[in-house]
């Protein structure tokens, strides 16, 4: 159950600014064709004002999941919206929180916080006015995850990736499906890391697989 991308012959209005300046309002939500964009700006090299470190950097949109702050690659995000009306489906995992018509497309939606091992907290009024639908698309399929809050835009280089040790208690649950962890400059805390997700090995797991 997935999306399917809509063309546009126009560059969004939130994707004209070089990388590294998008404003959270911005983010918060963006179109299908917007990400689409934001993620060809990745590949392109011949622009003056980037420099050669950057155009090595990778760009992750960062929400927020229980406590953790969690990144997607904008290249695997078809888009982020206000949370949809979710119409249950009788007899599926208690994780499947339902379906629901996203441009006139059938998407299967999914509490991230229990694929990831995470406790959900009681969200009062304002928490879930907070919450956003991201939608994620692997090879073959794609899934709407609810998070509680979109926080950011980064760029990471290969060399800032530290590789979550399977061992580790708090994180042994998530280390298989993530491609390490993200310490923003200023911010070396553990507890303050970014988690960058593997979006091919997210959707690999066996409770997501079932959508292909």
């Amino acid at each position: 159950m997935g999306l399917s991308n809509g063309t546009s012959s126009s560059s969004p209005p939130s994707a004209r600014k070089p990388l590294g300046e998008i404003n959270l309002d911005e983010v918060n939500t963006l179109s299908s064709d917007a990400i689409k964009w934001l993620g060809n700006l990745e590949a392109e090299k011949t622009r003056s004002n980037i420099e050669a470190e950057d155009e090595a950097r990778e760009q992750y949109i960062v929400v927020l999941v229980s406590d953790r702050e969690i990144a997607f690659r904008v290249t695997d995000i078809e888009a982020i919206l206000n949370v949809q009306r979710v119409s249950p489906v009788p007899g599926v995992p208690k994780y499947v929180l339902g379906i629901c018509n996203v441009r006139g497309e059938i998407t299967s939606v999914v509490n991230l916080h229990t694929i990831l091992g995470l406790d959900q907290r009681r969200k009062s009024r304002r928490d879930r006015a907070a919450e956003k639908m991201v939608i994620v698309h692997g090879e073959i399929f794609s899934v709407g995850f609810l998070v509680d809050s979109v926080l950011d835009v980064i760029r990471v280089a290969e060399r800032e990736v530290v590789k979550i040790n399977a061992a580790d208690g708090e994180l042994s649950h998530i280390a298989p499906l993530s491609r390490g962890l993200y310490a923003r400059p200023g911010e070396e805390n553990r507890a303050n890391d970014v988690i960058l997700m593997d979006t091919e090995r997210l959707l690999g797991t066996k409770e997501l697989s079932q959508f292909q």
